[in-house]
Formats: structure tokens, C-alpha cells, sequence
């Protein structure tokens, strides 16, 4: 059984060309599926979208493989953390932090399309992304 997980890295972007070759030889990702993305509140940074395959229930240690990056969800041209969206919904609707049932909330995903949603110490981080072609 074959299971697919979406990574997120960030990644400056001096090191871009050697970050594309690493995926490629140690992951054997194909170019055509990897997306870049420039972060518009900082142009030294690009972020790397991949999904990696984990077969046969096995595991892996993203923090091993890739010192900046973490596992992300994509929805309608957003992508988010679980922890970034319940932070995106608790601040929307006013909430206080905690005992909350996120599920019942909705999302405006036009609002946030083409951002990736994060939370870092209980702050909601949004961040603009624009696709980077080389």
C-alpha cells in the first residue's frame, strides 16, 4: 500500500539548484513534479512542494531528510498545516484558543488561495506565494 505526503520546504533561493538535484537523485522526483514558489514577503526564500511516496506502511523523518520543511494539505490552491488552519479559524471567528470543534467552521478558501497557512507559537503566519519558474 502506497501512501503520498505532502512536504513543504523552505529553501533559499541560492541553494535552489542544488535543493531541485537533491530530490531528484536521493527521491527520484521528476522535475514536472515539483512546484516552486517565491515567497513575496521574502524574495531570498522559494518553497519546494513535493509529495513523497512512503510504501508499504513504512515511515519517514522529514526533519532527517530536510532541515526546513514540513507536512502540508492542499485545498483549492491553498496550502495550510492542520495547526495554521484551526489557528486561521479560531482568529476568524473570534475565538479563544482551545477546546474547539473546528470542523463546524468554514473556510473562505478564494480568500487564501495561492497563500500557505502556518501557525508558529500560536500565531497564524499567511504567507503569499508566487510561482517560480526557472
Amino acid at each position: 500500500m502506497t501512501k503520498k505526503i505532502l512536504v513543504a520546504a523552505f529553501i533559499y533561493r541560492d541553494r535552489y539548484e542544488w535543493f531541485l538535484d537533491y530530490l531528484q537523485t536521493e527521491f527520484e522526483l521528476e522535475e514536472s513534479k515539483i512546484f516552486i514558489y517565491e515567497n513575496e514577503d521574502n524574495p531570498n526564500q522559494l518553497i519546494f512542494t513535493f509529495y513523497l511516496k512512503l510504501y508499504d506502511g513504512k515511515k519517514i523523518d522529514i526533519k532527517k531528510h530536510f532541515k526546513s520543511a514540513i507536512i502540508i494539505h492542499r485545498k483549492r490552491g491553498v496550502y495550510y498545516t492542520i495547526n495554521g488552519l484551526n489557528r486561521l479559524i479560531e482568529v476568524e471567528s473570534e475565538l479563544d484558543d482551545g477546546n474547539i470543534n473546528h470542523q463546524f467552521y468554514k473556510i473562505n478558501w478564494k480568500k487564501y488561495k495561492n497563500k500557505i497557512i502556518l501557525n508558529s507559537n500560536n500565531n497564524l503566519i499567511l504567507i503569499s506565494l508566487k510561482r517560480f519558474f526557472y
